[in-house]
């Protein structure tokens, strides 16, 4: 159906009759007249009963009159869409990232935004999802892991990976630790869900060294909390909780950390300003890491 026909007929119906409705349209009635009539014949429907000083609707026009308003409003609302895609504004984004990540990072970065921003929505990923497949699915992914070519990507910044200790520890002055140090040790750590661990076992493993005493739970916080309670290390990048002292943890001289990349789909319509919000989480992040 024509919109325009669509439009001019609930014009006369609004107005009472064809004349009015001609007048306020700034047409001829007989051009008016015609357009009702073409509205009819696209439709298949008697709109109008014919005869009399006033107009009147069959009951078919009078039950078409709700489904031209709403085909006129979704007819605005495509047109304002459009006008959106082809300038490359986004009303919303839809970030994801893996829970450590989505906690400690994303969410934080979110309540900096300010109100012109894009509405920020938010989603758990798994760490194992695929990259590429993330980013076919939202609009900006931040993951531990290295994007393929496929796929527009920032590297963000290397996460360290933290040891933390009590304060009464005796490695709370050092500052920094080996993996060595941890083979005399009890270890919390956090499950291989955690990109964290992953980092730590593949030192470990280099190393060729083994931890003799390992507690695993299901998050770097608990994970902190039964070191805060007794003796042990906890390993993991998330942000110090509970008093902890944090220390740097190297390994052949380089200290441990997570690469963190935000990745988003090079085609994507507003490319441009998942880019702008990918560089400014970069900034925020390399703020907030070298603080």
């Amino acid at each position: 159906m024509d919109p325009s026909l669509v439009s001019a007929f609930l014009r006369t119906v609004e107005a009472g009759t064809v004349s009015e409705a001609a007048r306020q349209l700034g047409v001829v009635q007989p051009a008016l007249s015609r357009q009702l009539q073409r509205l009819e014949r696209q439709t298949g429907l008697s709109l109008f009963a014919r005869g009399g000083p006033r107009l009147r609707l069959t009951h078919t026009g009078e039950a078409f009159v709700p489904v031209a308003r709403r085909l006129l409003a979704e007819h605005r609302a495509a047109g304002q869409a459009v006008q959106m895609l082809a300038a490359g504004r986004l009303e919303s984004v839809r970030f994801a990232a893996p829970g450590t990540t989505l906690v400690d990072v994303v969410i934080p970065f979110v309540a900096t935004l300010s109100e012109d921003a894009p509405r920020a929505e938010v989603v758990e990923t798994d760490l194992d999802d695929s990259l590429a497949q993330a980013v076919a699915h939202h609009d900006l992914v931040v993951m531990p892991s290295t994007p393929p070519d496929t796929v527009a990507s920032l590297a963000l910044v290397d996460a360290p990976v933290w040891a933390y200790v009590a304060p009464h520890h005796r490695w709370a002055g050092r500052g920094r630790i080996s993996v060595d140090d941890l083979t005399g040790e009890r270890l919390v750590v956090p499950s291989r869900s955690f990109k964290s661990r992953r980092v730590l076992d593949g030192a470990l493993e280099v190393a060729g060294l083994t931890v003799p005493e390992v507690t695993e739970v299901n998050s770097g916080r608990v994970a902190q909390a039964l070191v805060a309670t007794g003796a042990g290390v906890a390993v993991v990048t998330e942000d110090p909780a509970f008093d902890l002292v944090p220390l740097h943890l190297a390994a052949r001289g380089a200290d441990l950390a997570v690469g963190l990349h935000a990745a988003w789909a090079p085609d994507h319509y507003g490319e441009a300003t998942l880019r702008a919000l990918a560089q400014q989480l970069q900034g925020w992040l390399r703020d907030r890491y070298r603080g």
